[in-house]
C-alpha cells in the first residue's frame, strides 16, 4: 500500500535527523470502529505528549525573531 511505504519511508527521514520516529504513525479503522479510532488516538497522543515539543520549532528562529533581527539590522 502506498501510504504505508510514505510512512515507512518518513520514520526513516526521521531517524535519519535525529527525530522519533514514533511522531508519525499509521492504523487502519472502519468507520463502524468509533471506539477503536478514539483509542488509536488518544493512545497516539500520549505517546506526542511523552515525546516533548518539536525538537525542530526550538531551533528554527520564529517570525517575530526574524523581523526584530531584521530590524536591529537595519537601525
Amino acid at each position: 500500500m502506498v501510504a504505508e511505504r510514505n510512512v515507512s519511508y518518513v520514520k526513516e527521514i526521521l531517524k535519519a535527523v535525529g527525530i522519533s520516529p514514533e511522531r508519525i504513525q499509521m492504523f487502519h479503522c472502519s468507520a463502524a470502529e468509533g471506539q477503536r479510532f478514539q483509542n488509536e488516538a488518544t493512545r497516539i497522543s500520549a505517546i506526542i505528549k511523552n515525546l516533548g515539543s518539536n525538537p525542530l520549532k526550538d531551533t528554527n528562529p520564529s517570525k517575530k525573531e526574524e523581523k526584530e533581527s531584521k530590524k536591529k539590522k537595519t537601525e
